[in-house]
């Protein structure tokens, strides 16, 4: 009898470090959720894990440095460990076209934007509840060194809970076109990323340096919108975006204050004028020095519409 024939057999589980496994990943695609410049998204079900998922799907020919920040946005993703962030539970390729994925958790709920357009409003305590819990995830993102770049109602999901009608969780989505910070390549300095409806006057001039105040700025434009059932800038919006940059660094809209129900207590309206010109400010040095600070201010405004509700 040979040797081998009493060898034992290999444990497959016995696996030494730096062994590369792989596996095979299948989705089942259910329908279509969305789409962007660099890629697709789909409501797919995963069948070994029996979960949905959001499944974002690179599109062909996309530019290098778009690419990059596709790949960025799932790095990041599956870094995030906080909850009114979305997770990032897997990566890959297509077998069939090698298509980079990434697949996110499913949301079930809507975002702001419908809410906070054609003048309809947020009642204060759910506005703040709301903007106090997409503070928490900036100021978790902006202290790992990344700039998001792109708030705006959009990007703001509320999902609904199954079984707690009450509960509301709020996730701060889309890091497609996110800064990282700590990232020493540079960005094509003709580029100017964002939605020019909310971008801070700096981000609106390609190569200028930003930092996590440009999303304080973006997040006290959308704070005015969800207040006032307006943008503070809505009479420029069906021109070029240069008149939206124009308007972010010359004009000085008009109070929130202006547009707020007759009811609203002057105390009230006074603190929300505040708010937002601290959240604001032309630059970066006359806005909220960070999130968290910003947070507090918004526990401010919330405890002013307590007094009056009681």
């Amino acid at each position: 009898m040979s040797d081998a024939a009493t060898e034992p057999e290999r444990d497959a589980t016995d696996l030494a470090a730096g062994t590369l496994i792989t596996f095979s990943k299948r989705f089942q695609i259910v329908g279509p959720l969305g789409e962007g410049g660099m890629g697709k998204v789909f409501k797919a079900f995963d069948p070994l894990m029996n979960r949905y998922v959001a499944l974002k799907v690179m599109k062909a020919d996309v530019p290098e440095t778009e690419q990059r920040r596709f790949r960025l946005e799932a790095r990041l993703g599956g870094s995030f460990t906080h909850n009114n962030l979305v997770r990032v539970l897997d990566v890959g390729t297509t077998r069939e076209h090698g298509l980079f994925w990434f697949a996110m958790e499913f949301l079930e709920g809507r975002d702001i934007s419908d809410a906070v357009t054609g003048g309809r409003t947020v009642p204060m305590h759910v506005l703040c509840e709301i903007f106090r819990q997409v503070l928490d995830a900036l100021r978790y993102v902006h202290l790992r060194g990344v700039v998001h770049r792109d708030i705006k109602p959009a990007n703001i999901f509320v999902c609904r809970d199954a079984f707690d009608p009450e509960l509301r969780t709020v996730k701060l989505l889309d890091f497609g076109v996110a800064r990282d910070l700590g990232d020493a390549r540079p960005e094509d300095p003709t580029l100017v990323l964002g939605d020019p409806r909310y971008m801070a006057p700096e981000q609106t001039r390609p190569a200028q340096p930003i930092d996590a105040r440009a999303d304080l700025y973006a997040l006290g434009m959308t704070f005015y919108e969800a207040v006032t059932g307006r943008h503070p800038f809505e009479d420029a919006f069906d021109e070029h975006p240069r008149e939206l940059f124009r308007c972010h660094r010359e004009r000085r809209p008009a109070p929130p204050s202006t547009y707020l129900p007759a009811e609203t207590s002057a105390e009230l309206a006074e603190a929300i004028d505040g708010f937002f010109d601290a959240a604001c400010g032309k630059l970066p040095d006359e806005r909220f020095a960070d999130a968290r600070v910003m947070r507090r201010a918004m526990g401010e405004l919330m405890r002013f519409d307590n007094r009056r509700a009681s």
